[in-house]
C-alpha cells in the first residue's frame, strides 16, 4: 500500500495530515507534558517544525516505510493528536509512535487508534511484528499498548537520554498469530 488510507474507528477518523494542521499541531505540541515523555518532540516545539514533518508523510507512504495519521473526532473533525508505524518490510515488522493533545488524555482516544494501527499493519500491509516502546515512567502509554494485546517485552535500563538524564524503556510487542 503507497497512500496513507483513511482509518475509521468507533470514535476517530485517523486521516492523512495535511498543510492546513500545521497551526493545530504546534498549538498542541506546544506544551512541555507531551515533550516530557517523548524522545523526538522537542519543547519548545519550533515553529514551522509541523508543517517539515507533515511534508514528508507522503513521500515515506509511497516508498512503503511508514505511515502517518491524524487522529481526529467523528463529531467535529478535532484534530487530538498523531500516529504513525514505520515499517520494514523485509522483516514484516512495524513500529508504532503516537501523542494525543493534553486535553484528551485519559478518553481511551489513544488505545482506540492504536488498536486500529495495529489491525491495519497485520490486514493491510501483511506485518507478522508490531512493537512499541515508552519511557518507564509513562504507564498511561504502557496501558495503551497493553490494550492493544502488546505484551511487555522487556526493559531497556538507562537506554536514552532526554534533557540531559538516563531514561529507561519499556518495550512491547504484538505477534500477528496472538493478536486479539
Amino acid at each position: 500500500m503507497t497512500v496513507i488510507p483513511r482509518l475509521t474507528t468507533a470514535r476517530l477518523r485517523l486521516r492523512p495530515f495535511d498543510m492546513t494542521d500545521a497551526d493545530r499541531v504546534h498549538e498542541l505540541l506546544a506544551v512541555p507534558d507531551i515533550a516530557d515523555t517523548t524522545l523526538n518532540i522537542p519543547y519548545p516545539y519550533p515553529e514551522g517544525a509541523a508543517a517539515a514533518w507533515i511534508t514528508g508523510h507522503a513521500q515515506a507512504a509511497r516508498e512503503g516505510t511508514s505511515w502517518t495519521w491524524a487522529i481526529t473526532r467523528h463529531q467535529d473533525d478535532l484534530l487530538l493528536g498523531a500516529i504513525g508505524m514505520g515499517v520494514v518490510m523485509a522483516h514484516r515488522r512495524g513500529t508504532l509512535g503516537y501523542w494525543l493533545g493534553v486535553p484528551f488524555w485519559g478518553q481511551g482516544y489513544t488505545s482506540e487508534a492504536v488498536r486500529h494501527a495495529v489491525a491495519f499493519g497485520f490486514e493491510d500491509l501483511g506485518l507478522h511484528r508490531i512493537d512499541a516502546e515508552c519511557m518507564s515512567r509513562n504507564p498511561a502509554s504502557a496501558k495503551v499498548m497493553q490494550r492493544a494485546g502488546m505484551v511487555h517485552e522487556g526493559t531497556f535500563r538507562d537506554y536514552i537520554i532526554k534533557n540531559d538524564s538516563f531514561e529507561s524503556i519499556d518495550r512491547y510487542a504484538v505477534i500477528r498469530d496472538a493478536a486479539p
